[in-house]
This record gives structure tokens, C-alpha cells and sequence, in this order.
């Protein structure tokens, strides 16, 4: 995948706000090795990449150090290692990176993934080339939690919220699913690809077609959250989640997401239009 580096930090500007020359410059490093990894398959998979570095960073758009160095925690205690010429370290294997990598198990099993010094000089996590390996091939693969990106978001299947647990259980799952979303938006906006002559040509979108208004739908997810508002960080509405195969009618739209009713119940709010299809049967009024 290419980006088109204006139209990504227009995009990014209209959805986040416009970033200072040095986040800039960390957003720029990270498209770089985006780019040029050919095991991510999936934009999507990318918008989730990009959201868990906006959360784990502080928003700083570039690899750093757990506040308080693991204070409090036990991987923040000192480990002695000893590297194959039989010289010792004494480290803390408290956060580091783009995903915060701890443990020095984390820190061995990374190492050896990469063919680096990682355990013995954990401070390698903070090279942003090094930190995006780390982060690429560890959703990939479940390196983490065991969980990975492939089981959360394929083919039909996009379910940010629970992608959290990839790196830390539901831990502000909500927050980074919102994220990703808007990234996604920001990043097909941007995309672009090689063809013959070296012309780029925007990529076609693969975002679901807008629900018509007025029509109606089943719930496709297993579980889908009904909010107060278009957008993943407003909070649920009594009767939220609907069930997959619930039956509902749109009644408008925004931005992807659908307003709509529940027959028969008195829920009714926001839900992702990723996530309806147009309903078998007639669903009454």
C-alpha cells in the first residue's frame, strides 16, 4: 500500500486536528514502514495499527517509554540476562515502543524474531523501525495475548472494539475502536497504487454502502452496540447490544453510521452501518 502523504495529513487534519511538525514527522516515519510491509494485507488492519500507536504513544506518533517505568509493577524490577559471550545486563523490562512491549519473555521471544539484542538492550524498542516490526509482526501473530488481527478483522468482520484484546484486554477498547475508524477513513482517503507508468490511482473504497433511509435491516454482528450519537465514543442506549438477526428500520444516516429503530421496543440510536444488511422479510413500522 501508498499513501498520498498531503492528502493523509488533510485527512488527518479534518478528523484529529492538525498535528505540530515532530508528531508530523513521526506519522510520516510510520507511514514509511506501512509502506513498505507487504504482510499487512488489509487497510483496516493498518487503521487498528495506527489507532493502538495513537493510544499506547500518547498521542505523540512515535515510540516511548511506559510513564513511570513499570513503577509499582513487577516487570518494572530489574531481570539479569546473559548474552551468548557470557557478558550479564541488568534490565527493566517495563513498556517500550509503539505497543508497549513488556515482560522480558516479550523481550527474548521479540528478539529472536527480529535477530537483534533486544533482550540485553531493551532500548531497541524505542527505534521506530525496530518498534514497528515489534508492533506488525506481534498483532500478526498474536505475540502478545495470543490474540491477532486476523481474528478480529477479515473479510466481513471488523470488530475494533474487541481487536483490543490483541494488546490488553478491553483495557479503552471503546476509545481506540473510535480511532480506528476515523483512520480507516483517513487512510483510504490517501491511498494510492503503482500501476503501469508509475501514475498513481486511488484506491476504490471497500467501506459498505450507506444504508438507504427508511429501509429495513438485520443485525449481522453477534453483538452490536446501539449509541447516542454517529460514532464509536458515544455511549450505549438502554437496550444495547442488539443480537445478531435482530430486525430494525433506518430512519437516517451520517458518516456510516445509521439511526434506527427496534420494532416493538423502545430502543432506537446509532449503530455502525458496517454491521446491517437489508432484511429478508418485511419489518414492521
Amino acid at each position: 500500500m501508498k499513501f498520498d502523504r498531503q492528502k493523509f495529513h488533510d485527512a488527518y487534519a479534518a478528523a484529529f486536528g492538525a498535528l505540530p511538525g515532530s508528531k508530523q514527522a513521526g506519522l510520516d516515519a510510520l507511514l514509511s514502514a506501512a509502506e513498505a510491509d507487504t504482510d499487512i494485507t488489509d487497510i483496516r488492519w493498518l487503521a487498528y495499527m495506527f489507532a493502538t500507536v495513537k493510544h499506547e504513544c500518547a498521542d505523540t506518533w512515535k515510540p516511548i517509554e511506559e510513564y513511570g517505568k513499570g513503577k509499582g509493577h513487577k516487570y518494572g524490577q530489574p531481570v539479569t540476562v546473559t548474552d551468548p559471550d557470557g557478558k550479564s545486563y541488568s534490565n527493566a523490562y517495563y513498556g517500550r515502543g509503539y505497543v508497549q512491549l513488556t515482560w522480558d519473555y516479550n523481550y527474548r521471544n521479540m528478539g529472536k524474531v527480529l535477530n537483534n539484542r533486544l533482550l540485553y538492550e531493551p532500548g531497541l524498542a524505542l527505534d521506530a523501525d525496530v518498534a514497528y516490526r515489534i508492533m506488525s509482526y506481534g498483532m500478526r501473530n498474536g505475540s502478545f495475548t495470543g490474540a491477532r488481527l486476523s481474528r478480529f478483522i477479515s473479510g466481513d468482520t471488523c470488530d475494533y472494539v474487541n481487536a483490543r484484546k490483541i494488546i490488553n484486554g478491553l483495557d479503552q477498547a471503546q476509545r481506540i475502536a473510535g480511532y480506528a475508524q476515523k483512520l480507516e477513513q483517513v487512510l483510504r482517503a490517501s491511498a494510492v497504487a503503482a500501476v503501469p507508468g508509475g501514475v498513481p490511482t486511488p484506491v476504490p473504497s471497500t467501506a459498505p454502502a450507506q444504508p438507504a433511509s427508511g429501509q429495513a435491516y438485520t443485525v449481522t454482528a453477534q453483538a452490536l452496540n446501539v449509541r447516542g450519537g454517529p460514532g464509536a465514543s458515544n455511549p450505549t442506549v438502554a437496550g444495547s447490544p442488539l443480537a445478531q438477526g435482530t430486525a430494525v428500520r433506518a430512519q437516517q444516516s451520517q458518516d456510516g453510521w445509521m439511526y434506527v429503530t427496534v420494532p416493538g421496543t423502545s430502543t432506537a440510536g446509532w449503530v455502525s452501518a458496517r454491521y446491517l444488511q437489508p432484511a429478508p422479510a418485511p419489518v414492521p413500522a
